[in-house]
């Protein structure tokens, strides 16, 4: 396929590819802090949530385009093989943790007294719907399964057709009250656009590598122009935010591969290999953490609020994933052999250690 790339650099080391790890922390920090914010009841739009609010409004353009597109920067390597693997890896894994997750979650939510529903039946009830339509962040897990699928069902389609359509899509969105099918094309062109043009992506992380001053000028006036355009909200329309989305992707790869070097990015990369981890174990620290900050002494202190709470969710996340596994519960993060359709192909020992459990079964295996 034209444009498609795999991923793959000259040298194979690890150091080449340490910027997705750090791009894939950057995002996922991006993320959570979204959802802070929200937490802390909409200060953003008020300029109250100090400078953890403005921090959301700047990634807003970018940091889930950016999710998706790295999730479909390797699927080239795979995306040939059996359908029985490729279901597996691919739409199993994710389909497994959005449904185990959400039973998990919701429950855990009313237990905390938030949306108690009133009867046995209305439980069942609300939990069967979002299994439909997913609560809160399960969202992208879920629909990580139907973009792989799509994207194997699609892949004789030429580029040039395919691409165009789904940017109609995303320009266009559909209105059909299908969840799915609406939830589609919001999302779909980054994830395509990883997918063929992955050779692109890691062709710019080197070129920013090769020409680091250069690569720093652009950055700057990326970031001015996307800080300003968001500061007169300028960024609200559907064609405003997907050019920042791909603008802010770029640039994203760009810092990415100037700074993941450093070793003071160590914990940016070490969150991008748990993202997933974090993704789904943050939301349930996060929503005991910021009404505790909010009613205590510091509970104006916005800035300090935020900060607080953004470091306890993801810290907590990973602290429950550490604690699961030492308490047998690793099903929680490690998919049993009970749910896979085909058996789990054996990875080095040295790529296991550096890919949590939950990541995409297949990245676990990609040449360091």
């Amino acid at each position: 396929m034209a444009g498609q790339g795999n991923g793959n650099t000259s040298g194979g080391h690890r150091s080449r590819h340490d910027w997705v790890d750090f791009a894939k922390g950057f995002c996922i920090v991006a993320v959570v802090t979204m959802w802070v914010v929200g937490e802390m009841q909409g200060y953003v739009n008020r300029g109250e949530a100090g400078w953890l609010g403005y921090f959301a409004v700047f990634a807003k353009p970018f940091r889930m385009p950016d999710f998706f597109l790295i999730s479909g920067l390797f699927l080239s390597r795979v995306i040939d093989r059996p359908w029985r693997h490729y279901l597996d890896t691919k739409v199993v894994h994710y389909l497994y943790f959005f449904v185990l997750w959400t039973l998990i979650v919701v429950p855990a939510t009313w237990l905390l007294g938030h949306d108690t529903p009133a009867s046995a039946t209305e439980a069942l009830t609300d939990l069967a719907w979002r299994l439909y339509d997913p609560f809160q962040m399960l969202w992208f897990v879920m629909m990580l399964s139907v973009y792989f699928v799509a994207t194997r069902l699609l892949r004789r389609v030429p580029v040039w057709l395919l691409m165009p359509a789904a940017l109609l899509l995303m320009l266009f969105p559909l209105q059909t009250g299908i969840y799915h099918v609406d939830r589609f094309g919001v999302y779909f062109g980054y994830f395509y656009a990883g997918h063929v043009f992955a050779d692109r992506f890691f062709a710019l992380a080197d070129w920013a590598r090769a020409h680091r001053r250069r690569a720093v000028a652009i950055v700057l006036v990326w970031a001015l122009i996307n800080g300003t355009l968001v500061k007169l909200q300028l960024t609200e329309s559907i064609l405003a935010t997907t050019v920042l989305g791909f603008a802010g992707i770029s640039a994203v790869v760009v810092i990415s591969a100037l700074v993941s070097e450093q070793r003071w990015a160590g914990l940016l990369k070490y969150l991008g290999r748990t993202s997933i981890t974090v993704y789904l174990g943050f939301y349930l620290p996060m929503i005991v953490l910021v009404p505790l900050l909010r009613g205590s002494a510091i509970g104006q202190q916005h800035s300090l609020v935020g900060t607080l709470a953004l470091v306890g969710c993801i810290g907590g996340a990973v602290l429950m994933a550490e604690i699961a596994r030492r308490l047998g519960l690793g099903f929680l993060y490690e998919r049993p052999s009970w749910a896979r359709l085909a058996p789990a192909r054996s990875a080095p020992a040295s790529a296991a250690a550096a890919v949590p459990p939950v990541a995409d079964e297949d990245e676990r295996r990609q040449p360091a």
